[in-house]
């Protein structure tokens, strides 16, 4: 019986959209972390870096999300303009969140701000997957 409920969680949340969400997750982190410092090491100020940086990982976020996690098959435009617009709004909604909650948690209440940075990256994961399948990658799917 307890073997049957593992198991049964087990396929709930690690299903095939969920591990790969992980795997692109973990591929944008890093490209952004070298898009970053690549910047940095041509010299560039800090602000551009992470300007560009973010701007690089939220581009190829968008598409290993559409091609490869949630398997949106529609490049018309009109679909296309929908899901970047909302996949921007989306990513930069939680950056802002972000960034708010760990000035309150390390400025205003004084918490560690690694822990709080490690806290507030997980909270962002899983509002990015929330948001990415229930208000951008809505459309027909590749089986």
């Amino acid at each position: 019986m307890v073997e049957k409920t593992i198991r049964s969680c087990i396929e709930k949340y690690l299903n095939r959209e969920i591990v790969t969400y992980l795997i692109c997750g973990i591929l944008t982190t890093l490209l952004g972390i070298i898009v970053f410092w690549l910047c940095d090491s041509f010299g560039m100020r800090v602000a551009y870096s992470n300007t560009i940086s973010h701007a690089t990982a939220i581009t190829f976020a968008y598409f290993v999300n559409k091609i490869f996690v949630f398997r949106s098959k529609s490049w018309v435009f009109a679909v296309l303009a929908r899901e970047v617009s909302t996949f921007v709004t989306g990513r930069l909604a939680t950056f802002a969140m972000e960034t708010l909650l760990l000035i309150f948690l390390v400025d205003v209440l004084g918490f560690d701000g690694f822990i709080c940075k490690l806290f507030t990256t997980v909270l962002v994961f899983i509002s990015n997957y929330l948001i990415s399948k229930k208000a951008v990658f809505t459309g027909q799917k590749i089986k």
